[in-house]
């Protein structure tokens, strides 16, 4: 029988990480978006610029760091001998990846090309460089003793009728060291509906396939089949685990909250009951229904409730990316994202001055273009059409980075 089951997340906490921002998000009641967007109709959107109130306090490099928070499910996966429970919790990590997008409607500032974002967390070492500015293309490069995940994304933003579509364009592989298993995956894209009148709302609008070098593949569907859609977007996901076009075992669940496995023939059964009560449980915090003889792969860990609608939709772990711990300046490379000065301030909710640091950096970058200085990106090389990190970042030589933000004491302040 279906169970309606409330989910225990785990709380996890960066050692003195802060909770909160230290401002609060202010948004002109006078400025409509439509306004921003209309005489950029027809240009591609990731290239135009957008007003500092319309941002959130990180840039797109630390945005892809989120994915390392959920690590330990390819740390399990690493550890499984049976092929299929080993796809199972991979296809949890890439899920589990999109989960902190929930509610994000605020766009990341555009990193400067080759500014840098590191972090080494949970056992991970992750670095990503921008490494073109125009079209705009990240490249990833996370290790641990398990595992090697890299690759790049190249994302597109356009307009139709009253919605956004954004298209992460993320190509990721997954390399177990162990036995050398591959996975590849790219990221759904994103709709954001009612940009010209109405509350807005974002959907995951596309498939996410990760194949492995196995004999299994997985695929996840975000398309609504019966689910009720509020209007704060559909949260559903439904899966499957293949052996070529056959269907071997059910992934479901809440991208925002959890998901598990069963049998297919369990899933198809119970499909109809599990749906009515998906629907029912959506108005319900931190609940959702579990199916006979199910594996429950992954829960979500907790967001911070009280400011979570009032910062962003920031989780505790996005809250810790651009916090500069003390003594933590002396190490980082001055190219490092913590040391914009216009993401601090827009934490500091003065919009003016991280407006003014903004056009700062843009018009300094365009004079470097002009100048042909600057446009070779030190971590990463390309061979064919892809980037490739060069293991050169984490011996700390940055004698030939760039200034990219000006000068900063040892705690990130500007001097």
């Amino acid at each position: 029988m279906t169970e309606l089951r409330e989910f225990k997340r785990p709380l996890v906490l960066h050692k003195n990480q802060r909770t909160q921002l230290p401002g609060t998000y202010l948004s002109p009641d006078d400025v409509s978006i439509w306004d921003i967007i209309r005489p950029n109709l027809g240009k591609d959107f990731s290239r135009f610029t957008v007003p500092v109130f319309m941002n959130e306090p990180l840039c797109f490099l630390q945005r892809l760091s989120e994915n390392v928070q959920y690590n330990y499910l390819l740390e399990k996966a690493a550890k499984c001998e049976d092929e299929i429970e080993r796809l199972e919790y991979v296809a949890a990590f890439a899920l589990a990846t999109i989960s902190s997008n929930h509610n994000r409607l605020s766009k990341p500032f555009n990193p400067l090309l080759l500014e840098t974002f590191e972090l080494e967390r949970n056992g991970v070492r992750f670095i990503a460089e921008q490494v073109s500015h125009h079209p705009p293309i990240s490249a990833v490069y996370a290790e641990s003793d398990d595992f090697i995940v890299e690759g790049t994304v190249e994302p597109t933003l356009s307009f139709w009728m009253t919605k956004l579509i954004a298209n992460p364009h993320a190509s990721l592989k997954l390399t177990f060291k162990k036995t050398g298993e591959t996975y590849h995956w790219s990221a759904p894209k994103c709709t954001i509906y009612n940009v010209i009148m109405g509350k807005m709302y974002m959907n995951f609008t596309s498939q996410m396939k990760i194949e492995s070098s196995g004999d299994y593949d997985a695929v996840f569907n975000f398309e609504n089949k019966g689910y009720s859609t509020p209007r704060t977007g559909d949260v559903h996901v439904e899966g499957h685990i293949f052996e070529g076009k056959k269907k071997i075992k059910a992934l479901y669940g809440n991208w925002t909250l959890y998901l598990a496995s069963c049998d297919n023939d369990t899933f198809k059964s119970h499909r109809k009951e599990y749906v009515r009560m998906f629907n029912e449980s959506i108005n319900r915090r931190d609940h959702g229904p579990i199916l006979p003889d199910s594996t429950i792969l992954w829960i979500s860990n907790q967001i911070p409730v009280k400011t979570f609608d009032e910062q962003f939709h920031f989780t505790y772990f996005t809250l810790s990316l651009n916090e500069m711990y003390e003594g933590m300046a002396d190490s980082l490379p001055p190219t490092d994202s913590r040391r914009r000065k216009d993401m601090r301030a827009l934490e500091n909710s003065d919009n003016e001055e991280a407006e003014k640091w903004k056009h700062r950096y843009e018009e300094e970058q365009r004079d470097r273009r002009a100048e042909n200085e600057g446009n070779e990106p030190l971590w990463f090389k390309k061979v064919d059409d892809t980037w490739q990190y060069n293991g050169e970042y984490f011996n700390r030589d940055f004698s030939k980075c760039l200034e990219l933000f000006g000068a900063s004491d040892s705690n990130g302040n500007s001097i």
